[in-house]
């Protein structure tokens, strides 16, 4: 099993480094070192790439209406297919299970318009009607007979019929061959329930009363919904005799709770967080302990993700790609500002 260290920040750009300088004087491997720092950058990007597309950091950080048009935007760049986005008001779910399953299901809808029904436009609407959620999707297209649904397995409509179902809403379909489709999407939005209460997952927490010059330790909380980002996060942490992980949160919910009981002086915060968006839990934080510095981690470099976090409270906004020197510089930020004084 591979260390959960390979999940830092840049951490395989500084064992490559270590190696590389080790083999100077060894043109051939140096050369294949190379080839491998090369093939490690293309699988994170990749891997960014695929993470963003599944789980885009706008699903957490805006109303459905905005996630929509943000998909919109994404699918006319990729496929060439302009969607035209309906949203009167502001139209958002209680549960951020719920907008996901929207968002991958209207993604999945669209991309069923690009790849069947011949035609460059769409339109996606979205209503409240009293405790439902509905979603429309139709196109001007080729169409098809709803009767072969079943047997249509290219389409993936059944799939997702079946998935509404479970989730004790109804889907409806209207089309004929050459008169186009549409698709209506109606689901109960249920409130996710919250966790009894907040845990400081992963394992004990080390601590420790100074560090080698004396003072006291950086106290930080880990806020991230992926476990074995958190586990290296507090691996590259632990080594350094300036800091300690206080606790680790896996949603926004739990960040704000476990602050409020820890008071760290920093607090590491995913931009994109489950139950509750990482911009909220960021505006909490700093509304209840205002000298608590907040660090936003994100694999996303859209601007508007950067300037929400920002807005809510954060004082720097990084990517998790960065070199790790660069996260362990601004938790050491004020500290360091202060001796320099």
């Amino acid at each position: 099993m591979p260390s959960s260290r390979t999940a830092v920040p840049g951490y395989s750009d500084r064992f490559l480094g270590i190696l590389s300088g080790r083999l100077k004087d060894q043109e051939s491997l140096q050369q294949m070192a190379g080839q491998l720092n090369e093939m490690l950058r293309e699988a994170i990007e990749k891997s960014r790439s695929l993470s963003h597309e599944l789980s885009p950091a706008v699903l957490y950080q805006s109303d459905l209406g905005e996630t929509f048009e943000w998909l919109a935007q994404q699918v006319q760049s990729k496929h060439g297919l302009t969607v035209h986005v309906e949203a009167h008001d502001r139209i958002d779910s209680r549960s951020e299970a719920m907008k996901a399953f929207l968002y991958r299901t209207a993604q999945e809808m669209l991309f069923n318009v690009v790849k069947h029904a011949r035609t460059k436009e769409a339109r996606l609407r979205l209503q409240r009607v009293r405790d439902q959620v509905w979603l429309t999707i139709s196109d001007q297209g080729q169409g098809f007979d709803p009767h072969a649904l079943g047997r249509t397995a290219g389409f993936g409509l059944f799939s997702i019929r079946e998935r509404v179902q479970l989730l004790g809403g109804r889907m409806k379909i209207r089309s004929a061959r050459g008169r186009g489709s549409t698709f209506l999407i109606a689901v109960p939005d249920i409130q996710a329930p919250s966790p009894d209460a907040p845990a400081a997952s992963g394992g004990p927490i080390k601590r420790r009363h100074t560090d080698s010059a004396g003072e006291q330790p950086l106290r930080v909380l880990l806020v991230d919904d992926h476990k074995v980002v958190r586990e290296g996060l507090a691996a590259l942490l632990s080594e350094q005799q300036d800091m300690e992980v206080v606790g680790q949160a896996g949603n926004g919910r739990e960040a704000v709770d476990l602050a409020f009981q820890l008071a760290p002086d920093v607090v590491i915060m995913d931009a994109a967080m489950p139950v509750m968006a990482g911009d909220e839990a960021t505006r909490q934080i700093k509304l209840h302990l205002p000298q608590t510095r907040i660090i936003a981690l994100s694999m996303s470099e859209e601007a508007q993700i950067s300037r929400k976090m920002r807005r809510a409270g954060a004082e720097m906004y990084l990517l998790k790609t960065a070199p790790s020197e660069q996260l362990l510089g601004a938790i050491r930020k004020k500290r360091q500002a202060g001796k320099s004084q």
